[in-house]
């Protein structure tokens, strides 16, 4: 389905979407003007019937522009907003159910934080791994970072593609790469951005080389 290298990942979390009282629809609708590969959406602690709602919106808006478009976490509302696929994580349903139910022709990624983790689902049906986070991130303060060490085996390891993720800027995009990391997973720097065109550039000019 994809080359799996060069790819720009973007996160549409939905409470940072309304702490920083931005409208979501709007949002999407920049962005997916963008040269942005793939979206997710990631909510919690709000009612299913009001992410439902929004993920079908999003899942219209995106899907018009012919973008990738996934549901964080939930399979049921994947399958119900006509998602692309769903993003897992540790305590999600395993990905052999996810996979079962949406079929084989969707995307099921996971999501890492260690080798440990790496170990234990490296069999399993997934497409994509996002691993991190590779640096201190709003979004999930308590998560310890990834060690290099880590990611470094995780890389040499795995069939699979791997998105990372966790406190990405332009600032420390060089470091990324030099991990060995050849896509990369975003949300705080492109949704808060106001030029996220100029960012989704940088990104992407980087990105680009590396599929050469």
């Amino acid at each position: 389905m994809y080359t799996w290298s060069g790819l720009l990942y973007v996160i549409i979390d939905e409470q940072t979407v309304r702490r920083n009282k931005l409208n979501i629809y709007n949002l999407a609708r920049k962005l997916s003007c963008l040269d942005i590969d793939i979206f997710q959406f990631r909510f919690y602690n709000i009612e299913d019937n009001t992410a439902l709602s929004i993920g079908i919106k999003l899942s219209k808006i995106f899907h018009e522009k012919r973008k990738v478009f996934i549901i964080n976490n939930r399979v049921d509302f994947a399958y119900l907003c006509e998602a692309n696929g769903v993003h897992l994580g540790e305590d999600d349903i395993p990905p052999f159910f996810a996979r079962n139910l949406l079929g084989k022709n969707k995307l099921v990624g996971r999501t890492i934080h260690s080798y440990s983790e790496f170990s234990k689902i490296k069999k399993e049906p997934v497409d994509y791994l996002s691993l991190g986070p590779l640096f201190p991130t709003e979004l999930k303060p308590s998560l310890r970072c990834c060690p290099q060490s880590e990611v470094k085996k995780i890389l040499k390891n795995s069939k699979k593609p791997i998105f990372a993720i966790g406190g990405i800027t332009t600032q420390n995009l060089d470091k990324v790469i030099e991990m060995g990391f050849k896509n990369i997973a975003l949300c705080r720097e492109i949704i808060l951005s106001e030029n996220p065109k100029k960012i989704v550039k940088i990104f992407k000019k980087k990105l680009s080389s590396l599929k050469k």
